[in-house]
């Protein structure tokens, strides 16, 4: 029987690498639409911006075991496309305006 050097519920060295790398993408980008939209950025697509800082917040705030990687990288993936959904509408709508 092979055992695992590592328990379930045990630390995770690389807990950091999902949430570091999210927010190392995500966090410029956040920080534009908040520029961009100033104050209303909890009405700017249903306040995507805020999900998106929250869900960032979140890859960094889960525990650092092991089971939780999983959760942690969701909530990092997750933030990341919630960061981008309202770049990729401003794109959009800068291109129908330049097409007509």
């Amino acid at each position: 029987m092979i055992s695992d050097d590592m328990a379930s519920g045990a630390d995770d060295p690389r807990w950091w690498r999902a949430p570091f790398v999210a927010t190392l993408v995500g966090l410029p980008v956040l920080a534009w639409e908040y520029a961009l939209w100033g104050a209303n950025t909890a009405a700017v697509l249903g306040g995507v911006v805020c999900w998106a800082l929250v869900l960032l917040a979140l890859a960094w705030a889960l525990p650092h075991r092991r089971s939780a990687r999983m959760l942690r990288g969701t909530a990092a993936v997750a933030g990341v496309v919630c960061v981008c959904l309202p770049l990729l509408v401003v794109v959009l709508m800068a291109m129908a305006m330049a097409s007509g």
